[in-house]
């Protein structure tokens, strides 16, 4: 019986080692993928933005939409892999569940058009202006949703639907339906579909592409949610994905304004910025980035932690913004420094760059001293956005 306790108690040290190292392993793959994948991203934009003939943006924009594919192959992955490790955590703050549904609208809005079929999103009055919850992770199992029922649809329509189911203790329970005019499930298919790497047959694999992670993910998040993700599916004319989920009532004060609108992009002039990175790419993007968002820009380079803590003396910033791998001194120790032996430059704001997405990186990074994060590869205008909220809080 000792014998069998021990051998037991091995086995789970092992099995606990090898998730480590799996988790390691799908960490470092993430960051050596994002790197190069930000530097592709960052000129195809820089690009996009010149004149070009109008079958040159095409093909830039079928880079920039590859690109964005590549990162949520990576985050499904990468999330796949949390949930089945037992890491994976959910916000709960006070969100907008109308300000959600439009953003998977406006992301998707685009495909449906392509394909010639109709796409909306209806929310009953009933459901409250503000909820409790993670709006980020309930967002990502709408576009799971409503991005494959586009995919699978060649005729007819989209539709998400969000109705109020009851309301209790100040809480509210609330269904959302995505209904799709599509190719449909078979019968002895409908099991499958929540299971990883399924796509319901090899044919609709060959014909539609994807991970068939997005299912697998969604139905975990939304049990995590304490719900339940069902089907109705009838082969040939469609499917209705629908859940249910609980969310205490939010504090409307607390909503964040969108601040995704084109008027609502600050402008920014005479700012210095040094830069930590030693990717020459990834220097070069954020260089001509910068220079296309802000006017008179005054940037300095440092290709690691000890040069730019040099700068830092030399010189005056308004912000630093940090890459976090790099040789001699890394971010997280650059930033220690600066924080304890700064004297009167040691409350600069410092935003990370990071290529490492992962929710203990970003706490790794708040923890040593940084005062905001934007990960790899990243859309210029959210990088503005926090250049200047930072700034504004600085001054």
């Amino acid at each position: 019986a000792k014998q069998n306790l021990e051998r037991a108690e091995q086995e789970k040290e092992r099995a606990e080692q090898s998730e480590k190292f799996k988790q390691q392993f799908l960490a470092n793959m993430s960051h050596e993928i994002r790197t190069p994948l930000n530097a592709i991203k960052g000129m195809t934009l820089m690009l996009l933005k010149e004149n070009q003939s109008e079958q040159q943006k095409k093909n830039l924009d079928i880079i920039r939409r590859s690109t964005d594919n590549l990162i949520v192959i990576i985050n499904d992955i990468l999330d796949l892999s949390k949930i089945e490790a037992g890491k994976l955590e959910l916000e709960n703050i006070d969100f907008s569940l109308q300000h959600t549904l439009d953003n998977v609208y406006e992301l998707l809005r685009f495909k449906a058009v392509e394909k010639g079929i109709g796409f909306s999103v209806h929310t009953s009055q009933q459901v409250p202006k503000a909820l409790k919850g993670d709006p980020v992770r309930l967002g990502q199992v709408l576009m799971n949703l409503a991005g494959n029922a586009i995919k699978f649809t060649e005729k007819g329509s989209v539709t998400i639907t969000a109705e109020l189911l009851a309301t209790e203790n100040n809480s509210s329970t609330v269904e959302i339906s995505v209904i799709d005019t599509g190719i449909g499930i078979a019968e002895d298919q409908i099991g499958k579909v929540f299971e990883s790497f399924s796509q319901a047959g090899k044919d609709t694999y060959r014909k539609f592409g994807g991970t068939g992670l997005g299912l697998t993910i969604s139905k975990s998040l939304v049990e995590m949610m304490h719900g339940k993700i069902q089907l109705r599916s009838k082969y040939g004319e469609g499917t209705t994905f629908f859940f249910s989920i609980t969310l205490p009532n939010g504090d409307e004060s607390k909503l964040e304004n969108d601040s995704s609108a084109e008027s609502d992009i600050p402008k920014l002039k005479d700012i210095r910025i040094l830069l930590f990175e030693d990717n020459l790419f990834n220097q070069i993007v954020a260089q001509q980035t910068l220079n296309s968002l802000i006017e008179g820009l005054k940037l300095e380079i440092a290709e690691n932690g000890l040069i730019g803590i040099d700068k830092l003396k030399a010189a005056d910033y308004d912000i630093l913004l940090m890459d976090i791998q790099m040789p001699e001194m890394d971010g997280y120790e650059a930033t220690k420094k600066i924080r304890e032996e700064g004297g009167e430059k040691k409350d600069i704001a410092i935003m990370a760059m990071t290529a490492n997405a992962t929710k203990e990186e970003i706490q790794k990074c708040i923890a040593s001293g940084m005062n905001d994060y934007i990960t790899k590869p990243f859309e210029p205008n959210d990088l503005l956005r926090k250049i200047h909220k930072l700034i504004l809080k600085k001054n």
